[in-house]
């Protein structure tokens, strides 16, 4: 027909039943008007060209369980305020809806299957529109399964919506029903897709297995989901983009084929309280801009990361637990934004979080705990891993008790880790690799195996941490590693504090590393670095360690208070074949109380120690052994240690223009094969002596065992050709000489040693050489030499110590050359029983006592020297003393010139004694030298006097112009002279005192005949005397 079938109007109502109305021009039944209430069943309403069912204008009326089909507009229309209940009907196969309610009405759609409609299962729309649907079937629709729109409400509960060619639930413009406990699943869009203004409240839905998306929230959309369960191997969770927002609460979105929620194009949603977990991607995607809350979840077990965040997309992560993950935590990447706040993680396989490719988040206040670790492989995720550019701020975060690192930064990440607490990691705390280029400032890193690791061209910023209790380290760096590390407090290490090597080379500035259990700063195998301004002190064993082919830069630190030393350099030990030498830099540091050596320099290693104050009861300010052990020491202070220097074992230091004062035993020590350069230093003060050398007694070997060594040695060189002489023209030799038998040897030059006990000490089987020192102010004697010592002491000044200049002990030897020993308290030069040294040009003035005494069974040569001024005799030699003394000038002593006493065996040959307050030479108590072509004259007293039961023999000696006798022989003496030439002198040019008063006269009359007969058992016959006269008188 042209117009409806059915009409039912005005209030009328009736029963409809069982009809089959079909094929009219516009709608087959049509109710309306108020009152309307007609009960439609079981009817087929179908194929009309317009539509199936129209109830308006406050119709009512009820539709059962009719089958309304295949009509060309819509199947069922409710309109205008109608409140039909359609209930139990077919309504399937529209060319457009299923069912169309708008315009107010409240109608109750329920226990329908609605199904393969040309558009919407349901449409409803209109501000005032209010439907309920439930318990409906809606499916296979070629568009959404139910769509709302223009302000629409409804109440949408238990309904099942399935296999809709586009969304399950469809809202745009302020639609806003109420959705519960429906099932939404299998569609081939989202399963809700709120978008345009549309709103809704959405609890208890189980959504699943569609194609996109369980919800979907965009442009403006904004739906209120709490309590459903989003699910399914086909879709994503939730998806909020172009602006989309909304409140998504408590919902259990797990098991999805994409991200359990994605967040993209500046959406801005609440996504709390949810379960987001076993998704076959990520947790949670944030991209392209996406945003919004994500708070108090529990992420987990994701295939993919937790939480995805990418292309400058910037949410707020907050509160939530991110755990289990076969992935990341939390992914960031491509410059991504955002802020983590307040998240535990734990537990996943990559990373607990990792920012990439110039992300640069918030992550703040988290606790990142232990990852999961493959125990069959032994590999372990580390908590926070940033790399590939990536940035990130990670502000006061909990980062602790991961199966690897802490924190991995590397490939040129440049994030800023601050105030964080990163500890309990089986490796380091943070690890720098690759490049990169962190900062780590105020952070608390603790009970790590190391705290912070820089290899592979890392550069990072370390400032103002605490890095402490660490069960090998605080920091490593090696492998290329860098980095400037500075203000961090680095304590309570099991090992060093500061480990470098492997050329890694850092910059340590203004740090405390203090009370570790080991070394403070080791630098080995090439390591480098500059180490200034740091406090290093209270380490179990050396505060600095360096040693291997090690060389940094170690300069203005505080350094003091270890159990073992300050400093301690040493090669060896090591893996590297083609040296084991360490050569680095000690400037200007304060090196101070601690409880072994201050600066100790080992085997191989050749530091340069410059500028440094070594103080404070150090058991040795410097301390160099070892074989090959060298260095450069310098301009440095040391004082207040025990020792100041000890060089020993094969060390040949150059040790130049330091000042070593009160040391409370020794100045320098040089001993057991120690040798060196000492030049142009101060050493003053020291409690016992200012410089010891002390060696070692030689081996004993049997004469022909050294032939023939040597013997082998010259037939190997000649089998070689070195044996042929080669020219010396133009061959300048300098520099430090050392001896290369490897006995103890020193060379003392140009050094200012003053004050102490004793000035300068060689002793067992020592040799050195010393040039040009001012030795001077020491308690007892300038240099001593002892018990087979043999240096060569050269053009030094030993002045105004307390005993002797010089103290030859017995065995003693060496070779002094051009020294000046003077005002002196006692004897310019003591040599006692045993000692020989050889004592050449020497200047031995003004000094206390004797200038030369040489005590009973000394010996020695002595020869050229100047001895003048000294307040007693110039030479006194002892009993049993067998010296010799050639050309020597002794003039203007207080006493005699030469003393000999006792039964000397003493050779005088070729002196100048003049101008002595005494005789020229004294002979007492059976002295029986032998006084050969001397020079005596201008003496005091007479030029020769013979005392006491002496003797001497008397050779060609110019004895003249003394102030008394020429030759004074007292009673009992028995001189020998020969050759002798005497006149001049003040009284008798030879006196003889007899033992009878009757022999005077015979005496007298033996004078005036010019020859003096001494009697019987005198040594000297009348032809020598007839010789001395025959000389006398042709003089």
């Amino acid at each position: 027909g042209q117009a409806a079938a059915i009409l039912v109007r005005s209030g009328a109502s009736g029963f409809i039943s069982e009809n089959d109305v079909r094929a009219h021009c516009t709608w087959e039944l049509q109710l309306c008007g108020d009152g309307t209430a007609p009960l439609v069943q079981a009817n087929a309403i179908h194929a009309s060209r317009g539509g199936g069912v129209l109830a308006f204008a406050g119709a009512g009326g009820v539709l059962l369980g009719n089958s309304v089909y295949g009509n060309a507009r819509t199947n069922i229309r409710l309109s205008e305020g109608a409140s039909t209940r359609v209930h139990g009907n077919k309504i399937h196969g529209g060319e457009e809806w299923g069912v169309v309610i708008s315009s107010g009405c409240v109608a109750h759609v329920s226990d329908n299957d609605i199904y393969e409609n040309r558009k919407a299962g349901v449409l409803v729309f209109g501000g005032a529109t209010r439907p309920t649907l439930t318990h409906n079937k809606i499916h296979h629709g070629h568009h959404a399964g139910i769509y709302l729109y223009e302000g629409a409400g409804a109440h949408i509960e238990s309904n099942e919506v399935y296999q809709n060619s586009h969304a399950g639930l469809l809202l745009s413009e302020g639609a806003n029903p109420t959705v519960s406990r429906n099932m939404i699943r299998d569609g081939e869009d989202a399963g809700v897709l709120v978008h345009e203004g549309g709103r809704g409240v959405f609890t208890s839905n189980n959504i699943h297995s569609n194609r996109t998306y369980g919800i979907v929230a965009l442009k403006g959309g904004h739906p209120r989901a709490r309590g459903n369960w989003v699910h399914g191997r086909r879709q994503g969770g939730v998806l909020c983009d172009e602006g989309g927002g909304g409140e998504f609460e408590c919902n259990e979105i797990e098991g999805n084929a994409k991200s359990g929620v994605t967040l993209r194009g500046a959406s801005a949603p609440l996504i709390r309280r949810n379960r987001i977990h076993s998704g076959r991607d990520c947790g949670v995607h944030a991209l392209l801009g996406g945003g919004g809350t994500v708070l108090e979840n529990d992420i987990y077990a994701n295939e993919r990361a937790g939480v995805a965040v990418e292309s400058g997309a910037a949410p707020l992560i907050k509160r939530n637990k991110i755990h289990d993950g076969q992935q990341a935590g939390l992914l960031f990447f491509d410059r991504a934004l955002g802020s983590v706040v307040e998240n535990e993680v734990w537990d996943n396989k990559e990373a607990g979080l990792q920012i990439t490719e110039g992300a640069d988040p918030l992550v703040q206040a988290n606790t990142f705990a232990q990852q999961h670790e493959e125990r069959q492989r032994g590999e372990a995720a580390p908590p926070v891993w940033i790399h590939s550019a990536g940035r990130g701020t990670l502000l006061e975060n909990d980062i602790a008790d991961s199966h690897c690192h802490g924190v991995v930064v590397g490939d040129a990440a440049e994030p800023l880790l601050q105030r964080n607490k990163i500890h309990g990691c089986a490796k380091s705390g943070v690890l720098c690799q690759d490049g990169a280029l962190p900062t780590l400032l105020e952070n608390d890193i603790y009970k790590n195996h190391v705290g912070v690791e820089s290899i592979d061209d890392a550069q990072p910023l370390v400032r103002a941490n605490k890095i402490h209790h660490h069960k090998m380290g605080a920091l490593w760096v090696y492998k290329e590693g860098r980095g400037h590390y500075e203000d961090n407090d680095l304590h309570d290490n099991a090992k060093a504090a500061v480990r470098c090597w492997d050329s890694g080379e850092p910059v340590v500035q203004a740090n405390r590393i203090y009370n570790g259990r080991s070394v403070g700063i080791l630098c080995y195998d090439f390591g480098k670095g500059h180490f200034f301004d740091n406090e290093i002190y209270g380490q179990r064993s050396w505060n600095i360690e360096v040693k291997r082919n090690a060389y940094p830069l170690i300069e203005r630190n505080k350094i003091h208070s270890s159990s073992y030393g300050g400093v301690y350099c040493h090669g060896g030990g090591g893996t590297f074949v083609d040296s084991e030498e360490v050569r680095f830099h000690l400037l200007d540091n304060d090196i101070f109380s601690n409880t072994g050596i201050g600066v100790s320099i080992g085997a191989d290693a050749n530091p340069l120690v410059k500028g440094n104050s070594i103080h404070g009861a150090h058991t040795a300010g410097v301390y160099v052994a070892g074989s090959s052990a060298r260095g450069k020491v310098v301009h440095n202070d040391i004082y207040a240690n025990l020792d100041g220097l000890v060089v020993r074992e094969g060390a040949c230091p150059h040790v130049e223009a330091n000042v070593f004062r009160e040391q409370r035993r020794r100045g320098v020590l040089v001993c057991a094969g120690g040798q060196g350069l000492l030049l142009r230093n101060t050493v003053a003060d020291s409690a016992e002596v200012n410089v010891e050398v002390r060696g070692e007694r030689p081996e004993l070997r049997a004469p022909e065992v050294v032939a023939n060594e040597l013997n082998q040695k010259k037939e190997l060189y000649a089998s070689f050709g070195m044996l042929v002489p080669l020219s010396t023209d133009g061959v300048v030799i300098a520099g430090l000489l050392t001896d290369e038998s490897g006995a103890t040897s020193v060379t003392l030059r140009l050094n200012s040693i003053r004050g102490s006990k004793r000035g300068v000490v060689f002793a067992d089987y020592a040799k050195g050489f010393v040039k040009e020192n001012a030795i001077s102010g020491c308690g007892t004697s300038g240099l001593l030499i002892a018990n087979g010592a043999d240096p060569d002491a050269v053009s030094n000044t030993v002045s105004d110590c307390g005993a002797d200049g010089l103290l030859v002990e017995a065995a003693g030897k060496g070779r002094l050359q051009n020294n000046k020993l003077s005002s002196n308290a006692a004897a310019g030069a003591r040599v006692e029983a045993g000692a020989e040294p050889d004592m050449r040009g020497n200047e031995v003035s003004h000094n206390g006592s004797v200038g030369v005494l040489v005590l009973a069974h000394g010996g020695g040569r002595y020869s050229a020297n100047t001895i003048e001024g000294n307040a007693g005799a110039g030479v006194e030699l002892r009993e049993g003393s067998k010296p010799e003394l050639r050309s020597n000038f002794v003039q203007d002593n207080g006493a005699a010139g030469v003393l000999v006493a006792g039964s000397s065996d003493a050779l005088l040959v070729e002196n100048e004694i003049v101008s002595n307050d005494g005789a020229g030479v004294l002979l007492v108590e059976g002295a029986d030298p032998v006084l050969q072509k001397n020079a005596i004259r201008e003496n005091r007293l007479s030029g020769v006097h013979v005392r006491g039961g002496a003797r001497g023999r008397l050779l060609r000696n110019v004895i003249e112009r003394n102030g008394a006798a020429g030759v004074l022989a007292d009673a009992g003496c028995t001189p020998t002279l020969g050759g002798n030439l005497i006149h001049s002198n003040e009284e008798e040019d030879m006196a003889i005192l007899l033992q009878q008063a009757e022999q005077e006269t015979a005496a007298a009359v033996a004078a005036e005949a010019g020859a003096v007969d001494l009697g019987e058992g005198c040594a000297c016959g009348s032809e020598e005397l007839q010789e001395a006269g025959r000389i006398w008188s042709h003089t």
